[in-house]
């Protein structure tokens, strides 16, 4: 098949990708919680990531659909930017300024709880950018949104 230039304007609008709209599994996630997503399904979850639900992002509301079916909600969740996290496993020092942090899923954590070291779950989140007694503040652009696990 050969390529053509096109001829008509698409003229659809822009997103500028910094949140989205995304149906979400039948679960209930609440704001601040880190998101993955189902890359076989195409709901977002609070679970764990996998090597086929990547981390996508943080919610930006609390939504309720434990007794719904997939699909039937959608949740409002950020890809790029800051955000306040659990940190749980590190001391909290001048030292954790700039690492990189992963979601941690031990026992003792929640979907809003991450560490510096991989806790079993292998997916980075962002880097800490500041931090305070009981917060890393972590910056997740370049990692949200990225497939094969690499961020940019």
């Amino acid at each position: 098949m050969a390529y053509a230039a096109a001829t008509t304007e698409l003229d659809r609008g822009v997103r500028n990708g910094d949140q989205s709209s995304l149906k979400m599994d039948a679960v209930k996630i609440v704001k601040g919680s880190l998101v993955c997503g189902d890359a076989t399904a195409g709901y977002v979850t609070s679970a764990a990531p996998t090597a086929s639900r990547p981390f996508v992002g943080v919610a930006l509301e609390t939504v309720y659909n434990s007794a719904g079916s997939a699909g039937d909600k959608s949740i409002l969740v950020g890809h790029v930017g800051v955000f306040p996290l659990k940190n749980t496993v590190d001391t909290h020092n001048q030292a954790l300024l700039l690492k990189e942090m992963y979601w941690d899923d031990s026992a003792d954590s929640d979907s809003q709880t991450v560490a510096s070291s991989d806790q079993g779950v292998g997916a980075k989140v962002g880097r800490v950018i500041a931090q305070d007694a009981t917060h890393v503040w972590v910056r997740i652009t370049g990692y949200a949104m990225v497939v094969d696990g690499q961020a940019n």
